[in-house]
């Protein structure tokens, strides 16, 4: 007796086919699917976004920019539309390294250029860091132009640095009647003019030639020199009793012209 055949039932399968996916252009009529400016769109919550922002912007108010020939003028109205002041005065600037009157003429050029307070507070910080960067090299420099000058004078005055530094004050006093002018006069390098080693010795220099009750408060014992010393020990060992120790002024010479040589040597800054 033959087998009937027994129909099989779907869903008994374990695996039932499932077709494919219909993209986003594919579910759009055919006459919308060629459409370019669709194709940037993957579903419809994006062309949703799409259209909602496109019908706020209908709203908006816009601002048209002007053509190739446009003036200034033009331009300089589109700007303030942006926000650009028309008061030079209404520019918040915080430059501190910078003088009044240079933040007047920024304010002045921001609004002729059409800049916001945000543009032009760059322009100004930037302009504010390198006068602040120049003021600094400046000072170093300054100082140590002070530094060389003061290392000088040690140099050659010796231990008579610090009484020709006062006769020299003193010679000032006298001579003009004080000595503020040293101390209002910058020179191109930043120092003050009291602070240039040849004023400095032209004082001292014109001290040795003011009678001593002229210099009013100054010692009268002078202190020597490294090249006054120099000098004093050039003549003392020529002397035949420099060489002669049985001579009897012998000791005396010798002694003083190692006392001397503690004038040779240059006074500590």
């Amino acid at each position: 007796m033959s087998e009937e055949a027994t129909p099989v039932d779907a869903g008994s399968q374990g695996a039932v086919a499932t077709s494919a996916p219909v993209s986003f252009l594919d579910s759009l009529p055919e006459d919308l699917r060629a459409e370019p400016s669709l194709r940037n769109f993957t579903d419809h919550a994006s062309l949703a976004k799409s259209y909602v922002h496109a019908q706020r912007m209908i709203g908006a108010e816009k601002i048209p920019l002007p053509g190739k020939s446009a003036t200034d003028d033009e331009w300089r109205s589109v700007f303030q539309r942006l926000g650009a002041p028309t008061d030079p005065n209404a520019y918040q600037i915080n430059a501190p390294a910078l003088q009044k009157e240079h933040i007047e003429a920024l304010r002045k050029r921001g609004v002729e250029a059409g800049l916001n307070n945000k543009q032009l507070q760059a322009v100004a910080s930037l302009y504010d860091e390198t006068v602040a960067a120049g003021q600094q090299r400046f000072r170093e420099q300054s100082e140590q132009a002070r530094f060389d000058a003061e290392q000088s004078l040690r140099q050659e005055f010796g231990l008579a640095f610090e009484q020709k530094l006062e006769r020299a004050q003193r010679a000032a006093i006298t001579l003009l009647g004080g000595t503020e002018i040293f101390d209002e006069i910058q020179l191109a390098d930043g120092r003050m003019l009291g602070d240039h080693p040849e004023v400095v010795k032209m004082f001292a220099k014109l001290a040795d030639n003011i009678a001593e009750d002229q210099l009013e408060g100054a010692t009268t014992e002078t202190v020597m020199t490294p090249a006054e010393a120099s000098a004093q020990i050039n003549i003392l060992m020529r002397e035949p009793a420099y060489m002669d120790k049985y001579h009897p002024a012998h000791d005396k010479i010798v002694a003083e012209v190692a006392r001397l040589w503690e004038y040779k040597t240059p006074s500590a800054g």
